[in-house]
């Protein structure tokens, strides 16, 4: 049997889905809900959790819940640096911080250095413009001697850029390193606790966690970054071409 929770989710998905409950339309206070069902605060909470994690409706602090519009998930896809050379970047206010560090033991392993080795930390802070909290945090790392002579950024940026840690290509080439390719692992788990509160995310949001291996033509790892990103608020999209030669004739 259904639990009461799920019961009330399943009603305010048919109305999303039949449009009795349009895009952008805000739902009725929890209150109401609660009334309206004959349950208890902590019910409906459950039940709009349910429907936030499936990216159906937001919360807006102050406001309450709305009907999310269909496609307003941004997209972190394989072929951004194509799509920012023919148009926008997302909307996304970023804030960059950058900072000098020793490498970790792990880091080493991945940069192929010895620890302690000295590295550049840059931060990135991207946050949709309607949202309070962040949608993307992102770590990238330098081996700092193969790029401190070259011209970068300002230490604290806040303004235009791209969410992803993207300005770090730019970097290398400017120091004469050329890319051969990057390698994106992607997994989706449970937030901890800190990500969920650095997020802001809801109860039953996942997180989608990549972690970036940046590759020179002399096979090289130059970079490696690691990206947190909230799953109700942005989608993982891989586009791969497919030659004449790989079409399988039917």
């Amino acid at each position: 049997m259904a639990k009461r929770y799920e019961v009330i989710a399943a009603d305010i998905r048919q109305q999303i889905q039949d449009g009795s409950l349009p895009a952008g339309s805000r739902l009725p206070a929890e209150t109401a809900l609660a009334r309206a069902y004959k349950v208890g605060l902590p019910t409906v909470r459950q039940a709009l959790g349910a429907l936030q994690a499936e990216g159906l409706i937001e919360k807006q602090h102050g406001r309450g819940s709305f009907v999310r519009a269909s496609g307003n998930q941004i997209e972190y896809a394989n072929d951004r640096r194509s799509r920012r050379l023919a148009g926008p970047a997302p909307d996304i206010d970023v804030v960059v911080t950058c900072c000098e560090m020793k490498a970790t033991v792990e880091l080493a392993a991945r940069l192929s250095v010895k620890p302690r080795t000295r590295l550049l930390e840059f931060s990135y802070r991207g946050r949709r413009q309607e949202d309070e909290s962040p949608c993307s945090l992102v770590r990238s790392y330098l081996v700092y001697d193969m790029v401190a002579a070259i011209p970068m950024a300002p230490v604290v940026s806040v303004g235009d850029g791209s969410p992803w840690g993207d300005a770090y290509e730019g970097w290398l080439i400017n120091a004469g390193i050329e890319l051969d390719h990057v390698t994106e692992r992607v997994g989706a788990r449970p937030p901890t606790a800190d990500e969920a509160s650095m997020l802001g995310i809801f109860p039953g949001v996942s997180v989608l966690a990549i972690q970036r291996t940046s590759v020179d033509t002399a096979g090289r790892v130059v970079e490696v970054a690691d990206l947190l990103l909230s799953g109700d608020r942005i989608a993982a999209v891989y586009r791969t071409p497919v030659t004449a030669a790989a079409r399988v004739p039917g």
